[in-house]
């Protein structure tokens, strides 16, 4: 198991610096805390002040709060929460919810059977977090509350979204379209800001007809995609296409593929998140990766640390993001 050693030795800093970062005290610059944090997911790396306080002899049980369990997102996210639970004698119990059920989790949390909550899911509301938080601890997924009881672990979005529209730029592309996720996902909604602020900081032209809508799913892509080539002739297209999440991109490709367009001769495809089938998709897809199964890992050391000593002054965390170059974008010459 890796040290706090081994993670200063591979952020090239000092142990004290990686202490501060996990205890957010002392002065540090963005860049190294994005160091720290690259280096702690990218070893695995559990924190010795989440591990001290908890007993790994407690047997309890943790619920997951969700709108589905669909896609291969929510495999690696899923394992990373059960891998941390398991090891300290925790159980997961995942809740599927809808908004218009949001009264069923009230009801269930008040059964007293859940030790802590883990919340990824916008049928769950603010308002509800914050009366909850009063009674049972909970990390967010998917939204940072300025609640003092209320914990968050996310990943920067709005960071990748435009580092995507950067690298494009880089590459020769001056037309590029986006496919929008879900309307209620907050993930969704930082994605197309990090757009907008690249486009407009390049002074690249918005094109309301080249924005499409999705719901995250390959569907929605597939079909956004299908019917927006149906009101577009061959050479009225953007050179690229920004999909807010991989499955919406490789719905898109299928589309731009039954229409007789390659990809990515005729149009670059980027997706996020770097799910599993990305690489294997043939063209395989340049994606921005979403380090899924360490928000799960660290938002479960996180809840368990709360649970165990809720005096502890754990901070927000926000996991970076990186840019996956692979065959679904090309450079434009000239």
């Amino acid at each position: 198991m890796a040290t706090i050693k081994d993670v200063a030795k591979r952020a090239g800093v000092s142990i004290s610096t990686v202490s501060y970062v996990l205890n957010n005290t002392g002065k540090i610059s963005e860049e190294t805390r994005q160091k720290v944090l690259r280096a702690i997911e990218e070893l695995n790396y559990v924190p010795n002040k989440f591990a001290k306080h908890l007993k790994k002899q407690q047997y309890d049980l943790v619920a997951l709060v969700v709108h589905e369990i669909k896609g291969p997102f929510y495999d690696a996210l899923v394992r990373g929460i059960q891998d941390v639970l398991h090891s300290f004698g925790y159980n997961l119990l995942i809740y599927c919810t809808l908004e218009n059920r949001r009264q069923d989790v009230d009801k269930f949390l008040r059964t007293g059977i859940v030790g802590g909550l883990l919340v990824m899911t916008p049928a769950v509301k603010n308002e509800d977090i914050v009366k909850w938080s009063k009674e049972i601890s909970i990390v967010t997924l998917d939204r940072t509350l300025k609640e003092k009881n209320v914990k968050s672990v996310r990943v920067d979005n709005e960071k990748g979204a435009y580092e995507v529209v950067k690298y494009l730029y880089s590459n020769g592309h001056r037309r590029i379209g986006f496919m929008k996720g879900a309307k209620d996902s907050l993930d969704a909604k930082e994605r197309y800001k990090g757009f907008v602020r690249a486009m407009n900081e390049l002074k690249l032209e918005i094109r309301d007809n080249d924005v499409l809508e999705g719901d995250f799913t390959e569907e929605s892509g597939y079909s956004a995609m299908l019917e927006y080539l149906s009101s577009r002739k061959r050479k009225d297209l953007p050179t690229a296409f920004f999909c807010s999440n991989d499955e919406m991109a490789i719905g898109a490709m299928q589309a731009l593929k039954e229409n007789g367009l390659k990809v990515p001769n005729d149009v670059s495809i980027v997706g996020f998140d770097d799910i599993e089938l990305a690489s294997y998709v043939i063209p395989s897809l340049t994606t921005v990766r979403r380090p899924m199964y360490q928000l799960g890992s660290f938002a479960a050391h996180m809840l368990l640390s709360v649970i165990q000593n809720k005096e502890a002054d754990i901070s927000n965390v926000v996991l970076d993001v990186s840019l996956v170059v692979r065959d679904s974008t090309r450079k434009i010459e000239g």
